[in-house]
């Protein structure tokens, strides 16, 4: 059942954050403290913000309802995740982790991270 929760919480989540991203990357790039100076920083915004956070909470909802793809669906992600916690780290190390919006990102960031070696660690306990 938490694996359910898990998947609509992250169908609405990246839905949300990717659409935005993707179709109004000016007012989301300024919520984030992020600038655009051209054409395709615009693009890297829609394409990289916006196109895979989309591909995320649409993988979650076809996950959600076809739940044979759970296990693959958890390992893509922790793939993701664990790439962007990667350059949070660099971030930190190279002195940039200066504000509470970085902060509660990468908590979030975190918590999903740790959910999704949990939910692994149990499948494969499962399948054991």
């Amino acid at each position: 059942m938490i694996n359910k929760i898990f998947l609509v919480l992250t169908f609405f989540t990246y839905s949300f954050f990717g659409f935005w991203a993707m179709f109004s990357p000016e007012s989301y790039t300024q919520a984030i403290e992020l600038s655009i100076n051209t054409n395709f920083g615009s693009s890297e915004v829609r394409s990289v913000l916006g196109g895979i956070n989309v591909f995320i909470a649409l993988f979650s909802l076809l996950t959600l309802f076809k739940s044979k793809y759970e296990k693959l669906f958890f390992q893509f992600f922790l793939f993701v995740l664990s790439g962007i916690l990667l350059g949070r780290l660099v971030t930190l190390f190279v002195g940039e982790f200066t504000s509470a919006f970085i902060l509660g990102v990468t908590l979030f960031e975190l918590v999903y991270f740790i959910f999704l070696l949990t939910a692994l660690k149990k499948m494969e306990k499962n399948l054991s």
